[in-house]
């Protein structure tokens, strides 16, 4: 193996370990919120103070987590994002699974939901042009009517029927 794998595999598994270490208290967490919403609803009440938020979420963390996974969830806590724990936890999931944070998600909005075949027509275009690190997720929404829209982090492509009807408006000069 060369010396450039290996240092790649000895790298990823301690990633693999430290991000371990962090999603089985968070887990456990998101559980309790998911199990409970009269606590999840406590927790994001804003005429409640913080510190009482913070002696309600101190009851359901892991009594052997780490100061700094608890310092991670007092910051979800006061910024009021509490509510987006389950999401973190599926991010960091996807990272686990691709070795690292240099896994984009290709986001594929379409108005009416695609076949497989459709879908993998789609993996394969967006892999060429954004290259092979992504991970997809496929939306629907018919609002924009028919085409597509495509998201790789800062990126857009918007075929959406919609917007090119919006275009052609404002060429034309017409108000909606």
């Amino acid at each position: 193996m060369k010396a450039q794998e290996l240092s790649h595999k000895y790298a990823t598994a301690v990633f693999s370990l430290a991000l371990e270490s962090w999603l089985t208290p968070l887990n456990m967490v998101q559980n309790e919120l998911a199990n409970n919403s009269a606590l999840a609803q406590s927790l994001q009440s804003a005429d409640r103070s913080f510190s009482e938020r913070q002696k309600e979420l101190d009851k359901i963390i892991p009594k052997d987590s780490s100061q700094n996974v608890r310092n991670f969830l007092y910051t979800m806590l006061r910024d009021g994002d509490i509510g987006l724990l389950g999401e973190v936890i599926a991010e960091l999931e996807r990272m686990m699974r691709g070795g690292g944070p240099q896994v984009q998600i290709a986001r594929v909005t379409t108005a009416i939901p695609l076949s497989d075949k459709e879908k993998e027509e789609f993996r394969q275009k967006v892999a060429a042009k954004y290259g092979e690190n992504l991970e997809f997720d496929f939306n629907v929404d018919p609002a924009i009517v028919g085409g597509a829209i495509v998201q790789v982090g800062d990126k857009v492509i918007d075929g959406s029927v919609t917007t090119r009807l919006a275009a052609m408006s404002n060429a034309l000069g017409v108000k909606s």
